[in-house]
């Protein structure tokens, strides 16, 4: 494909479905850093970042009794948050540690830290800096 009429330049946001909306929140917020844009009530919140877009997270509340995500499913595996520096990266993994988030692994192919959300939902932490140091940095837990 050639042409970029008709194709997207980037991802708008991610919507996900959780159990506890102000869990959830305080997670997205306080741990992983994003600003509450909106919130209504108990059912659905706006978190994002960046200043051109209102918002790069929703979260929508189903109940406590809702089923989690299952590994062995199709669809969504994690989204991944890009760091500016591996000095972010460090001090976000840090964060992470000190709030106890479950912290599911580290690749060792590029600079991340993969972790869950409190309903389940993996997400990615990454550096992906423009050369390849050698040797690469990592995160030590």
């Amino acid at each position: 494909m050639t042409s970029t009429v008709g194709v997207p330049t980037q991802l708008g946001h991610v919507a996900l479905r959780v159990r506890d909306l102000d869990r959830a929140v305080a997670f997205y917020r306080d741990v992983v850093g994003l600003p509450l844009r909106a919130q209504h009530g108990s059912a659905v919140a706006f978190l994002g970042i960046r200043a051109d877009a209102s918002h790069e997270v929703a979260l929508f509340a189903l109940g406590a009794d809702a089923p989690g995500p299952e590994p062995n499913r199709v669809g969504m595996y994690h989204m991944a948050w890009e760091m500016a520096s591996f000095e972010d990266l460090q001090a976000f993994h840090a964060r992470l540690l000190t709030s106890g988030a479950n912290i599911t692994g580290y690749s060792d192919r590029q600079c991340n830290v993969m972790f869950l959300d409190p309903d389940g939902n993996e997400n990615e932490a990454l550096w992906e800096p423009a050369e390849t140091p050698d040797p690469l940095p990592r995160l030590i837990s």
